[in-house]
């Protein structure tokens, strides 16, 4: 049973949506540049201070972006002994959708890349930060794994650091975000893009057929 938020998270979820709610706003309205933190804060009804608890500066509160985490239910649902590829995918993808808070509404954060597409790079360090979350939590996982630890003298492994598994596979999956992402990008629902995952898999097992 999933654990209801407690009313300090509901308020903290509640103001992080207006800080970022306005500042999207004005980005729209007056241009990136004419964006001001004091007003951001005035009009989401808190303190500039206040403001710099929720976001490092005013890029992120205008896209909307926040620290990736691990939540305790994508652990729960992450199984090292599965399909490794699919499993280390979808916890990605868990992750990634922490990045932004708020619905799955993307057609303002679409407009504001439009015209700011150099904002794209402050999406892609935020993503690189998804990736070493799910990297340290795959490495972890991995070294103290049965299929690490009792794998076969002629495994495909030996040889093979639990560090470079661990990071090839997270190095894959990361190619599967690209194709979620691309093909969501209108319309990131949870239930979207996982479907969206699931078929990224399947092409990527077609392809590997193919070249390898």
């Amino acid at each position: 049973m999933s654990q209801q938020p407690s009313l300090r998270d509901r308020k903290r979820a509640e103001t992080w949506a207006a800080l970022h709610a306005a500042a999207a706003r004005r980005a729209i309205k007056d241009g990136l540049d004419c964006v001001n933190i004091d007003v951001v804060a005035q009009e989401a009804g808190v303190s500039t201070r206040t403001f710099f608890n929720y976001f490092p500066c005013k890029e992120d509160a205008v896209l909307g972006l926040q620290e990736p985490s691990v939540e305790q239910t994508a652990l729960d649902a992450f199984d090292i002994e599965g399909d490794l590829l699919t499993e280390v995918s979808r916890l990605m993808l868990s992750v990634l959708r922490t990045l932004q808070g708020g619905d799955d509404s993307n057609e303002l954060r679409s407009q504001i890349y439009q015209a700011y597409p150099h904002l794209m790079h402050r999406r892609y360090q935020y993503i690189l930060k998804v990736e070493q979350l799910v990297l340290e939590t795959v490495r972890a996982q991995l070294g103290e794994s049965r299929r690490w630890k009792d794998q076969a003298p002629d495994s495909a492994w030996q040889g093979h650091s639990v560090d470079d598994v661990a990071f090839t596979v997270v190095l894959a999956a990361s190619t599967r975000m690209r194709y979620v992402m691309q093909k969501t990008w209108s319309n990131p629902t949870h239930t979207l893009q996982f479907e969206a995952l699931g078929e990224g898999l399947e092409l990527l097992r077609d392809v590997l057929k193919e070249v390898l």
